[in-house]
C-alpha cells in the first residue's frame, strides 16, 4: 500500500535513520493530516539504511518533504502503533511543506509520557500500556529550552561517550533527554569537550519545536530521545 506522509522526525539509530510522520490524505478540499506513521524495516533493530530511504536523485527526506512510502503491513505494536514495515521500492518526494507551517503540528499533551516511578527520560511498557497512552511519537513546544554537550564514562560500555543532551521544561516537569538529531549536531554540538573539561551549554539564536520520540527497550524502560529539532525562526529575547 502507498501511503504519503509529511517527515517530522529524522533522527540517527545505529548509524542508519528513524524515520516518522503524520500521513498527508488528499481530498477535495485540500490536504488533510492523518496518523503518526513510523516506517521500520525487517532488520533486527528496525533502522533504516539509505538505500532503504533514498530518492531517485540519490537526496535522502528532509523535514516537512512529503513523500510517498510503499508500505508492506502494519508492525504496530502495544508501545509503538505507528510502525509499518517497508517495502523494497524507492521512495519518492511529492512535495515540501515550508517550515511557517510548524507549528501546525505542534502537539497539546499533559506530559511527555509521564511515568510517576521513573525519571522523566524513560517510561516502562507497564506504565506506558496501564495509563493508556497511544503514541510514541509527539512534537511540543518547549520551555528555556536549551542544548548540553560532554564527554564522559560509560560504566556499561566501560569507555568514555560523547552525549549531546536537551534540557528543557514542559507541562511543568524538567527533562534532560539525549539528542538524536545529526542535522542540529553538525550545527550547534561540535566540538566536543575533553573529558576533564566542563560541559558546554548551547542556546540556539531561535525557538525550537521538538520532535520526541520513544525508543526501544532497555533495561525495562523505553527512553525518550529528541529525535528533531526544528528552528522556527523567531528570535529568542534574551
Amino acid at each position: 500500500m502507498k501511503k504519503e506522509i509529511v517527515i517530522l522526525s529524522k533522527s540517527v539509530k545505529y548509524g542508519q535513520y528513524c524515520i516518522a510522520g503524520r500521513e498527508i490524505i488528499r481530498g477535495e478540499s485540500g490536504l488533510t493530516l492523518g496518523n503518526w506513521i513510523r516506517p521500520i524495516s525487517n532488520s533486527e533493530d528496525e533502522a533504516l539504511s539509505y538505500t532503504a530511504i533514498k530518492y531517485p536523485d540519490r537526496n535522502i527526506p528532509e523535514i516537512l518533504d512529503i513523500a510517498e512510502i510503499v508500505l508492506s503491513t502494519s508492525k504496530g505494536s502495544s508501545t509503538q502503533p505507528e510502525n509499518f514495515l517497508i517495502q523494497n521500492i524507492p521512495w519518492s518526494k511529492t512535495g515540501h511543506i515550508s517550515n511557517k507551517s510548524l507549528p501546525h503540528f505542534v502537539e497539546d499533551i499533559d506530559g511527555i509520557w509521564v511515568d510517576p516511578n521513573a525519571q522523566t527520560d524513560r517510561i516502562s511498557s507497564e506504565s506506558y500500556i496501564s495509563k493508556g497512552y497511544n503514541s510514541s511519537l509527539c512534537i511540543i513546544k518547549p520551555e528555556n529550552f536549551q542544548m548540553k554537550i560532554f564527554t564522559n564514562f560509560d560504566d556499561f560500555a566501560g569507555r568514555e561517550k560523547k552525549r549531546r543532551r536537551a534540557i528543557f521544561e514542559y507541562d511543568g516537569l524538567s527533562y534532560d533527554l539525549a539528542i538524536k538529531d545529526p542535522d542540529i549536531a553538525r550545527k550547534y554540538l561540535q566540538p566536543f569537550t575533553k573529558s576533564d573539561e566542563d560541559a558546554k551549554i548551547i542556546k540556539p539564536p531561535t525557538e525550537c519545536l521538538l520532535g520526541i520520540r520513544r525508543a526501544q527497550e532497555l533495561d525495562r524502560y523505553k527512553y525518550k530521545h529528541v529525535a528533531t529539532i526544528s528552528e522556527t525562526g523567531k528570535r529568542t529575547l534574551t
